[in-house]
């Protein structure tokens, strides 16, 4: 094994070549060094021990190259994902990001047999906003109430803009009276929310249906029963509220 000559020069210059791929070099450097270590290194001359150490250096060097390459594609893959689940607009998830959490929230309840409130809200009277002020305006107003549904909710709870005017709340881990409080805050935070837009106070109205949701739940059938709750307090509020306006 001192003759340097049978080395395995090939997978030598490999692991000296900076163009090759970081595993290519990897690999070259660990053949290199197990064909030249598969006798021993008693026999093994001042040179080729240099050899030797140089091919391990360039395993180290290959291997760390290679983990950095794996882990900058995989906080890429994490930010893609990311974008996919969010709403470009208000930050907040979108409805495949809510599906993905809600998903997970009711495995997590099976699990642990845990409880917890979903939050249906569809904004009144949104479209004359648009049309009066621009879809900037609109654009404002779908952002606070992203905003003001975050700050009033806890760290570990979870907001959706489902698409439009929509928006979705999972409350989790909580209790249905202490979800319930925590909606009707919610609730109360968004009837008193004006938005300012060109001289003008701009008032969020909303209607809000709230559904419980325990460990045998699924989230299909909630999301429904949330949005027929929904819809049920619109009515109600269409019915019995006098008709205002919504700038002031």
């Amino acid at each position: 094994m001192g003759n340097l000559l049978s080395f395995p020069m090939n997978a030598w210059d490999i692991t000296k070549d900076k163009e090759a791929a970081p595993n290519e070099r990897l690999l070259s450097a660990l053949s290199f060094l197990r064909d030249c270590l598969e006798g021993g290194v008693e026999d093994l001359d001042a040179d080729s021990v240099q050899r030797c150490m140089d091919a391990a250096d360039t395993a180290l060097s290959a291997a760390m190259g290679t983990e950095r390459k794996l882990l900058t594609q995989s906080l890429r893959i994490e930010e893609m994902e990311r974008i996919a689940s969010t709403d470009e607009l208000t930050g907040a998830y979108n409805r495949r990001g809510f599906e993905q959490e809600f998903k997970r929230v009711l495995a997590a309840a099976s699990r642990y047999n845990e409880t917890g409130v979903l939050v249906y809200v569809d904004l009144d009277g949104f479209k004359p906003i648009n049309d009066t002020y621009g879809h900037a305006a609109g654009d404002l107003v779908l952002c606070e109430v992203v905003r003001a549904l975050r700050d009033n909710i806890r760290p570990h709870d979870f907001v959706a803009r489902l698409g439009g005017d929509e928006f979705a709340i999972l409350l989790t881990r909580t209790a249905w009276k202490d979800g319930l409080e925590r909606a009707e805050i919610l609730k109360h935070v968004l009837n008193t929310t004006y938005v300012y837009w060109s001289g003008n106070h701009i008032a969020v109205r909303a209607s809000l249906g709230f559904q419980r949701f325990g460990p045998d739940d699924c989230n299909k059938k909630l999301l429904i029963q949330a949005d027929h709750a929904m819809y049920e307090a619109k009515r109600v509020r269409a019915a019995t509220s006098p008709s205002r306006s919504d700038i002031q």
